[in-house]
């Protein structure tokens, strides 16, 4: 998903499009407990002894939350990739954009820059 997020958002922009990815880890929801291998049926109680073991646990509404934002954000939304941990969001997509240049160093980084500027196809949504 988030391969295509990369992929796709300069493209879609051009169509006024927002492209964004909600990456929420462990979230409170019944279907945490309905796989069979839960020792107990209820999801609070899961996500209870979960959290007292340090496991990030997210409430299903900071979920729809972050999804409200994107969308209220509109266009600004484009590319971001918003990870939720403990109802705490992140965009994580911009981290890396932003430290691109430190971890690839600046010759693969203007290589990279490059191959998106080069000739290409045209995409033809």
């Amino acid at each position: 998903i988030v391969g295509l997020l990369r992929a796709l958002k300069n493209d879609v922009a051009k169509y006024n499009i927002a492209l964004s990815v909600v990456a929420p880890a462990i979230t409170l929801t019944p279907i945490i407990t309905s796989s069979g291998r839960r020792t107990t049926s209820d999801p609070a109680e899961w996500a209870a002894s979960m959290a007292r073991a340090g496991v990030p646990i997210n409430k299903a509404e900071s979920v729809a939350l972050a999804v409200a934002h994107l969308i209220n954000i509109g266009m600004q939304a484009n590319g971001q990739g918003l990870l939720l941990q403990k109802d705490k969001m992140v965009d994580v997509e911009r981290g890396i954009a932003k430290s691109r240049a430190m971890w690839m160093g600046k010759e693969m980084l203007d290589l990279f820059k490059g191959g998106r500027d080069g000739l290409r196809a045209p995409n033809k949504l």
